[in-house]
């Protein structure tokens, strides 16, 4: 069941360390699929995830007045995912950034459903440029000395205290100081909103701007987002963006005073213009692609 208190809750802040030192292949296939709600979403993964009809359940409820512009299924959809499983590895999140973070993309496939609703809830949410905190249990400086992708959802924070409330003030630590560009706070739909939680969309890429020890047992490793220079992960709204454009297109009524010169002349402008405007909406479709990518 879902913890009352972030015992383990936590863990999403602090499991870069579980981050795949190589390059995967682009995550991608589940944009094709078709928006719907949370209960059909998660549908295939039933078998992965017990008492999830329990959690599906609280979190609609608790998603009844949705802010952002988010629907209720996407706002659920992102506040099943900071929910806490009485054991952190049962939990959704766990186990999606595990699949997320593996060599082997066939097993993203029964994901793809809550994937789309899911991610195309954080794509709608305002992007924050700031700079945002994350950590890790022991010393992981040795592991950043080149460009990085982190391909699970990343969970951060804007507050220094929190990350301490997480990470602790002794023992080894390591400490992620992040130049955002394209944060999303999810303080409006998470379940725990004291975390003030910014996630970072899977595949995002980082530089390596500096890193040092300002005290003993404490590594800082200072990243700057960045655009990666290959394929990460496929945006979940581009195929959206193109059907819309499509229906647009397919409705337009040009069939009145078809038997008027001057009618058909302005029904040929209308329709230039709508295929006008449908290219330019690729090219922005593409360039929003460029940014994700």
């Amino acid at each position: 069941m879902a913890q009352a208190t972030p015992s383990h809750a936590s863990d999403r802040f602090l499991d870069a360390d579980k981050e795949p030192n190589k390059m995967l292949l682009p995550i991608e296939g589940y944009e094709n699929y078709p928006l719907v709600s949370l209960e059909e979403a998660v549908e295939p993964l039933k078998s992965l995830l017990h008492d999830l009809d329990v959690m599906v359940m609280i979190s609609k409820r608790n998603s009844r007045k949705p802010k952002d512009g988010l629907t209720i299924d996407e706002s659920a959809a992102i506040h099943l995912y900071t929910l806490q499983w009485d054991e952190s590895q049962d939990s959704l999140y766990f186990l999606l950034n595990r699949t997320l973070r593996s060599a082997r993309r066939n097993d993203l496939k029964p994901w793809f459903s809550y994937l789309k609703l899911f991610l195309t809830a954080l794509q709608k949410l305002p992007s924050i440029k700031s700079t945002i905190w994350r950590g890790v249990r022991g010393d992981a400086s040795e592991d950043y000395d080149d460009d990085v992708t982190w391909w699970g959802l990343s969970s951060c924070t804007e507050t220094m205290k929190v990350m301490e409330d997480f990470i602790g003030t002794s023992d080894v630590r390591t400490l992620f100081l992040i130049e955002s560009t394209d944060g999303k706070a999810i303080i409006n739909h998470s379940h725990f909103e004291e975390e003030n939680e910014i996630v970072l969309m899977p595949g995002t890429y980082f530089r390596i701007v500096d890193k040092w020890s300002p005290a003993q047992d404490l590594y800082i490793v200072h990243l700057r987002q960045s655009t990666p220079p290959w394929k990460t992960v496929v945006s979940p709204i581009q195929s959206s963006l193109l059907n819309d454009e499509k229906i647009s297109i397919q409705n337009l009524d040009i069939s009145k005073d078809k038997n008027s010169s001057d009618a058909q002349t302005e029904s040929t402008k209308t329709v230039g213009k709508i295929y006008s405007g449908a290219f330019l909406n690729i090219m922005f479709t593409s360039f929003k692609e460029i940014i994700w990518y």
